[in-house]
């Protein structure tokens, strides 16, 4: 077991990363804006409850993305400006049972793309 704490499983962590993105910000708006038209007089009281939840929510997404990025790192795919891969980058690393041959293992794969640099100016 890891010290760095709880980590999600990748398919909770993007379920609930949906909601927190998507779902709670609009029922909030929704919220505001039909009990503003009915005069619902709790309509901001409920709208911050989703929104606080929402904001709860997002701080335990965030530290559950940090503690499996610390526990397993990422891998970076390099290209070049074309599209063509260069290469791959795997950073953070350690020995961890789940790389035995015939395991799962969940990486965090980040493109990065590197940009033609304009020759200096004057030359």
């Amino acid at each position: 077991m890891s010290d760095a704490g709880f980590t999600l499983p990748p398919k909770l962590y993007d379920f609930l990363k949906w909601i927190a993105l998507t779902v709670l910000p609009a029922a909030a708006a929704l919220i505001l804006t039909i009990g503003s038209l009915v005069h619902w007089d709790a309509a901001v009281l409920t709208a911050g409850i989703v929104t606080a939840v929402d904001t709860f929510l997002g701080l335990l997404l965030g530290k559950s993305s940090g503690n499996y990025t610390k526990e397993f790192g990422d891998l970076i795919v390099k290209q070049d400006v074309d599209g063509t891969p260069m290469g791959f980058k795997i950073v953070g690393t350690h020995d961890n049972p789940i790389f035995q041959d015939g395991a799962k293992a969940y990486l965090n794969v980040k493109r990065e793309q590197l940009v033609e640099k304009p020759p200096p100016f004057g030359r």
